[in-house]
């Protein structure tokens, strides 16, 4: 156990500890500076006995001439929050239970620890922005196993074999053989971003509709596209279809849904014109056309096709097709 420790030298060790979570790299001078040591022996004897009591490990390079937190063995962080920092923190906690479900339980068992060490006033604060955080908002239930499975693959580089039951054709389950390249939540739901050999135009597999995971060793992993990472991939997406953004779209919004669109953020490619008419002209360029024509739909009848041709083609066919349904 470690020796009594004076609250002074307790706070100092805090605040030298926080200099390394914050920057695992620091030279002599700014952690002389930033902890506010009189001298470097002090230091030393601080570095000292953190390793020896807690298991610390600091190491120090001659070439780079910079100090290196390479353990941060069992010492635990006094770290205080202002009310804003507390608020975030119950909100984010709420959010992880409400779009990551099976994680529910550990994330309210968090927030439960963190609120018993608050005064009542800021705890409650923090329960009803983390319950206002999620109202009403959908998320579909994904299970439990596949999900780690995915993202161990995903952290491994492992190749993988999943069931995958499609929404579209005869809805049958097949199996595919894909190298998991990340997950990304979209439109109430989250997915897997992979490569398959077989089907190369298709990238993106909403996880809810995996059936079973199995790792498949000896075949080679695939790297993503050149020049993409999951962020630039997931974000092309006007709902959920991602991929390459390759066509434009213009959509004319005629007031009063042109105010409430021009407000929004709806694809990071966006372009929102003014008209002296009070409507507005929404351009993107995404990666599938049917998408936008069901964000149209639900515009409707506010929401009219510029561009390409194809777009209002895809509309009338759409609305045909709901007319026969009716």
């Amino acid at each position: 156990m470690p020796r009594d420790v004076s609250s002074v030298r307790l706070s100092r060790l805090n605040r030298l500890m926080m200099l390394f979570y914050r920057y695992p790299r620091v030279s002599r001078e700014d952690i002389l500076e930033g902890v506010g040591y009189a001298s470097g022996r002090t230091f030393e004897r601080d570095a000292e006995f953190l390793r020896d009591e807690y298991g610390v490990e600091i190491s120090y390079s001659r070439e780079t001439r910079l100090y290196t937190l390479c353990s941060r063995g069992t010492f635990i962080l006094n770290c205080t929050m202002g009310e804003k920092e507390v608020l975030a923190l119950s909100a984010g906690l709420c959010m992880a239970g409400h779009f990551l479900p099976h994680l529910r339980e550990e994330a309210a068992e968090l927030w439960s620890k963190l609120k018993a060490l608050l005064p009542e006033e800021l705890a409650q604060q923090g329960d009803e922005l983390g319950r206002s955080a999620v109202v009403a908002l959908p998320v579909s239930t994904i299970d439990p196993v596949v999900f780690e499975t995915i993202l161990d693959a995903c952290r491994s580089a492992r190749t993988l074999e999943i069931d995958y039951t499609s929404p579209y054709g005869d809805g049958a389950s097949r199996a595919h053989v894909v190298y998991p390249w990340g997950v990304f939540f979209q439109a109430h739901a989250w997915y897997l971003w992979a490569g398959n050999v077989k089907y190369p135009d298709t990238g993106t597999y909403r996880i809810s509709r995996i059936g079973s995971v199995r790792p498949v060793p000896g075949i080679p992993r695939i790297d993503p596209p050149e020049g993409e990472d999951l962020r630039s991939y997931a974000s092309s997406a006007w709902y959920a279809c991602a991929g390459k953004a390759c066509t434009p779209v213009g959509i004319k919004v005629l007031p009063p849904l042109a105010r409430v669109v021009a407000e929004t953020v709806w694809h990071p490619s966006q372009r929102v014109e003014e008209c002296e008419d009070g409507a507005i002209i929404l351009r993107a360029s995404v990666p599938d056309i049917g998408e936008v024509v069901r964000w149209m739909l639900a515009g409707a009848p506010y929401a009219l096709p510029l561009e390409p041709p194809e777009l209002r083609e895809r509309l009338l066919q759409t609305m045909e097709r709901l007319k026969e349904a009716l």
